[in-house]
């Protein structure tokens, strides 16, 4: 079993590749001419920033149980 201090490094890793995901689905959307394949996109950006809030969230809880 983990620490915390030992899962703060993967939970800040899996955020940046998150945050990347995010922004690559936006371009990629700014760029689609289907309204359809545009809404799908959008929807899973949605989803990703609520996985992103709450792993943000997560992280901070961590980081402050840690410091103490």
């Amino acid at each position: 079993m983990q620490t915390v201090r030992e899962m703060i490094p993967e939970y800040k890793r899996n955020l940046d590749r998150l945050r990347q995901r995010r922004l690559d689905l936006l371009r990629e959307r700014e760029l689609e001419p289907s309204f359809e394949k545009r809404y799908k996109l959008t929807v899973r950006v949605c989803r990703l920033k609520s996985i992103i809030d709450s792993t943000e969230a997560a992280l901070h809880d961590m980081m402050e149980y840690d410091h103490g």
